[in-house]
């Protein structure tokens, strides 16, 4: 065990490295050489199950079901790629293509449609051939040497069996139930697993959003992209837009607040709408927000809208909008990260130099949307 205490730990999991040095050791390496992202979601899938159920057993098939479930909103709703090659971001969209389920659908729908359908089933199948031998690679790294790829997955799992009466017992090992294919975890690795499971996903979190990163290398917001949707807070852009009204009405300039889209007059009921989509940016920054009517929001939904025609527009109400809180600075925190110069410096450039600015934010990374396969060029039909 010596061995294992005199490794430097990963950063994300230096909290249980003096306690748990093997296994630490061990997750530290499934990880090494990832090719794509089969393993880095078999562990993030195991990890949702077990928080669900504490099982000592897990179905195979419920395993690969988990799996598409952790993959559908970073393939379905945010568009990210998992490789040029990856079967599992193939699969995922057949499914939504043959259910109709909402990219945005809640996991436990999701899981739902999956269970309920063997065709997907089916079609997540391969998974079994690799993946669930294949990530306890690391715990037999000497006796696998040299051996024929053919034999491998048949020797893994004869080992991982082997090794349960030892003190350096696989993660778990696998048997068959009736005539369904089961992992069981080793009682050792499961108490691991169940105590420190919040370490344990952070890890494994950091480690995909690498992975992901890296096939996605201009996407913003990659780390909140893995998980599926929380529900999001615009009471401060509202808050916010409502001040900007009042100055507005209040300085007789009450014409500049206007839906961008409809370039129609705006009363006190309006809501607030992501330029560029949230599913895309993944933040409420105030820069990227307007007021818009609440029909206009549904219309436009996750589109890109056109730049010719509504990005001047869009530069127009927010110059009014930094103007009506130029001595409010806190509320323009958003504005001078953004833009890296002071309101003064901003409303100096008037509204056709701020249009400049937008221009050098908004433009790269509506191509990069666009790459990504979210609707472009969306115009409000009136």
């Amino acid at each position: 065990m010596a061995q294992y205490k005199n490794m430097t730990p990963l950063p994300e999991l230096n909290a249980i490295a003096m306690r748990y040095p093997e296994k630490t050791f061990y997750l530290g390496q499934v990880f090494n050489n990832t090719t794509n992202c089969y393993k880095l979601v078999w562990l993030l899938a195991l990890l949702s199950l077990l928080e669900r159920d504490a099982a000592m057993s897990l179905r195979l098939t419920a395993i690969f079901n988990e799996m598409a479930v952790m993959g559908w909103h970073p393939v379905c709703l945010y568009r990210l790629s998992l490789g040029r090659q990856d079967s599992l971001q193939n699969v995922v969209l057949e499914i939504r293509e043959a259910c109709g389920l909402a990219p945005n659908a809640r996991p436990e729908a999701i899981r739902r449609v999956i269970e309920g359908n063997p065709a997907a089933q089916a079609n997540l199948n391969f998974l079994k051939n690799y993946v669930p031998t294949r990530f306890l690679t690391p715990w037999f790294t000497t006796q696998l040497q040299g051996m024929p790829d053919t034999r491998r997955d048949a020797a893994i799992k004869k080992l991982a069996c082997d090794s349960q009466g030892t003190a350096l017992a696989a993660m778990y090992y696998f048997d068959t139930i009736g005539a369904v294919d089961v992992i069981r975890f080793n009682k050792l690795w499961h108490t691991f697993l169940l105590e420190n499971l919040a370490v344990v996903r952070t890890f494994a979190e950091h480690n995909f959003a690498l992975y992901v990163q890296a096939r996605n290398p201009n996407t913003p917001g990659v780390v909140r992209k893995l998980r599926a949707p929380t529900t999001r807070q615009l009471t401060a852009a509202r808050k916010f837009w409502t001040f900007v009204r009042a100055e507005l009405y209040t300085s007789g300039r009450h014409e500049h607040f206007r839906d961008i889209y409809s370039n129609y007059p705006l009363a006190d009921e309006f809501t607030i709408d992501h330029f560029l989509p949230w599913s895309f940016v993944v933040h409420d920054l105030l820069w990227n927000l307007v007021p818009v009517a609440q029909p206009t929001n549904s219309s436009k939904s996750d589109a890109l809208p056109d730049l010719d025609l509504y990005l001047p527009r869009l530069a127009k109400l927010h110059f009014a909008a930094i103007e009506s809180a130029k001595t409010r600075t806190k509320l323009l925190e958003d504005y001078i990260d953004c833009f890296k110069r002071s309101p003064g410096e901003l409303l100096a450039l008037g509204e056709v130099g701020l249009f400049a600015l937008y221009r050098e934010v908004m433009l790269p990374q509506s191509q990069i949307a666009m790459n990504q396969g979210f609707e472009f060029g969306w115009k409000l039909r009136l």
